[in-house]
């Protein structure tokens, strides 16, 4: 397991793409991908995530409640029900969603915390490293 660091945003990170795999031959729903842009915010402004796409292949509630929910547990380092949650300092940031892919019987909404998630800690690693986001693509392993 490795922490992100938790020096905050104090640049921009654009960009950050995260991409979980469908199961094949499988009936665990392991499918998603998100696009976000994570801005700094000023001192004493709360954590904000807000949609600047409609998600494919049309708009799904619960899938971006789920993604939200995944990114602002992560950015409070909240996430108690995740062995391998980020551990650390809280920080903040307004999330822009860029884009949002979902399959009808391949998503599910655990799939959309952890992305939201992961796309945390990449952002933070690029801020900490000085470097432009990398493509992850993953299976996210659900915990039922």
């Amino acid at each position: 397991m490795t922490t992100a660091p938790t020096t905050g945003f104090s640049l921009p990170v654009r960009g950050v793409k995260v991409y979980s795999r469908q199961t094949l031959t499988a009936c665990v729903p392991t499918y998603g991908r998100v696009e976000l842009d994570f801005e700094p915010v000023t001192e004493g402004t709360a954590s904000s995530c807000e949609f600047a796409c409609i998600a494919e292949p049309e708009p799904a509630a619960e899938f971006e409640r789920a993604l939200v929910q995944g990114v602002l547990r992560e950015l409070a380092a909240e996430d108690s029900d995740n062995p391998e949650a980020r551990r650390g300092s809280p920080v903040r940031a307004r999330v822009v969603v860029r884009a949002l892919s979902w399959h009808w019987t391949d998503s599910c909404e655990q799939v959309f915390i952890r992305l939201g998630a992961l796309a945390v800690r990449e952002a933070l690693h690029c801020v900490a490293e000085g470097r432009e986001p990398k493509a992850i693509e993953t299976r996210v392993r659900l915990f039922f």
